[in-house]
């Protein structure tokens, strides 16, 4: 069992007595010898485990499951939405802690309602929609996507009312800030910057393709086509 880590959806301790307890009896159970790594995880994680089970908050009995999972170095992690409970700061490190054993050579099976977290961590993602999965997709679509959004803002009114008249691939506007949102595609690019140069440019900025996004429009196709 210790080639397998696992994280259950809902953390239910044994009436054990302390974190230093339970983590001693899941490392006697799979016969784990050198502590050196849930160590490690302890005081990355700034978990106390001499803190009573039952009277652990939510995040520390998350912090208590992940140093049981993850202290064998697994071959196979299999993680039920392993960061629930766990503030903005926990999940960062939590993140690092995934990426590690992913760097060592570990296969990891997640679930998780935090897009951020999978686009870090993961390399190929099922999307769930109403209990089935609706697409399958490599993360390297997501990161290098091939249609690139930028948000324009422009200095004078003449400048942003000529642009949009103009043939762009225009998502949306708000005329009170001047701003125009578009979409170019990558071999589009260079022609298009080159032409943006000839407008009064206030700001330009990328806004970045995410998997939420691309789960968002799976959902109203899935919409579109029920």
């Amino acid at each position: 069992m210790r080639h397998i880590g696992y994280i259950p959806g809902e953390i239910s301790f044994p009436d054990i007595g302390d974190g230093n307890a339970f983590i001693k009896s899941q490392a006697e159970m799979i016969d784990l010898k050198n502590m050196d790594y849930a160590n490690y995880l302890i005081e990355k994680l700034g978990l106390d485990t001499s803190a009573n089970l039952k009277r652990m908050s939510k995040g520390m009995k998350q912090k208590t499951a992940i140093v049981a999972g993850f202290m064998a170095k697994p071959d196979i992690l299999i993680l039920d939405e392993p960061s629930t409970g766990l503030d903005p700061l926990m999940r960062e490190i939590f993140v690092d802690i995934l990426i590690e054993s992913k760097q060592r050579g570990a296969t990891i099976f997640m679930s998780s309602h935090v897009f951020e977290e999978v686009e870090k961590t993961c390399d190929r993602v099922a999307l769930l929609h109403n209990g089935k999965i609706i697409d399958i997709v490599d993360m390297k679509k997501i990161r290098h996507n091939e249609v690139k959004t930028y948000k324009i803002g422009f200095e004078t009114g003449a400048d942003y009312h000529k642009f949009i008249k103009d043939n762009f691939n225009l998502v949306s506007k708000k005329d009170e800030y001047l701003q125009a949102t578009v979409d170019v595609m990558d071999q589009q690019i260079n022609v298009f910057m080159e032409n943006l140069s000839e407008y009064d440019v206030k700001y330009i900025n990328e806004i970045k393709y995410t998997l939420e996004k691309y789960f968002l429009e799976k959902i109203n196709e899935e919409i579109k086509n029920d």
